[in-house]
């Protein structure tokens, strides 16, 4: 069943679909990251032994003008942690990361750009427990609405379809269930290319 979220995110993309048709402009970009995500929530250092692990996502971008852009984009982040009882228990917790939102790029240089982002986002939460007594248990949170925002800087040398980039970004996401109760938002730092497609 699609989610109000879901359905805002189709309604962005068709409206700069609509503009870019207009403007007669026929690129998009795609994106590919890949980094490190800090989770805020003040538990996971503990549990887990890092204050951070692997995240990567992809995504695309529309220009609605030369210098905004509205983008998409889904990122995974995966963690696991043994916990040291008389079961051997392993724990795991899993987030996904939809945004929908306005890229600004400002160029610094000709080759260089400054980007800022922000807009909505949707964090799927679930963590997993385990061990060889007990069968595998999940605890899932609702899936919210909330925001992010971020910047970056961007390198596109003239006349090239791919850019490097690499951004910070935080996401907010607070989860009310008994279960997982807490700040399940956090700080990505992911480096990555654009890949301009005219």
């Amino acid at each position: 069943m699609m989610t109000r979220f879901h359905l805002l995110f189709i309604g962005l993309i068709f409206a700069a679909t609509s503009v870019t048709v207009a403007q007669q402009q026929q690129m998009f970009i795609l994106t590919a990251y890949g980094g490190l995500f800090f989770p805020a929530n003040v538990d996971f250092k503990d549990t887990y032994k890092s204050s951070s692990d692997l995240m990567y996502g992809f995504g695309v971008s529309l220009p609605i003008e030369s210098s905004l852009f509205l983008i998409g984009e889904y990122g995974i982040f995966h963690s696991e942690a043994l916990i040291n009882t008389p079961n051997d228990s392993s724990l795991a917790l899993d987030e996904h990361f939809w945004h929908a939102g306005l890229m600004l790029k400002q160029p610094v240089s000709r080759s260089l750009f400054f980007c800022l982002s922000g807009g909505l986002n949707l964090v799927s939460v679930k963590q997993t427990s385990s061990s060889a007594s007990v069968p595998e248990q999940s605890v899932e949170a609702a899936k919210k609405v909330g925001y992010f925002g971020g910047a970056g800087f961007e390198y596109l040398p003239p006349n090239e379809h791919v850019s490097f980039f690499g951004d910070m970004v935080y996401d907010y996401r607070r989860v009310h269930e008994q279960e997982l109760l807490g700040d399940f938002g956090g700080v990505r730092i992911v480096v990555g290319i654009h890949l301009y497609m005219y």
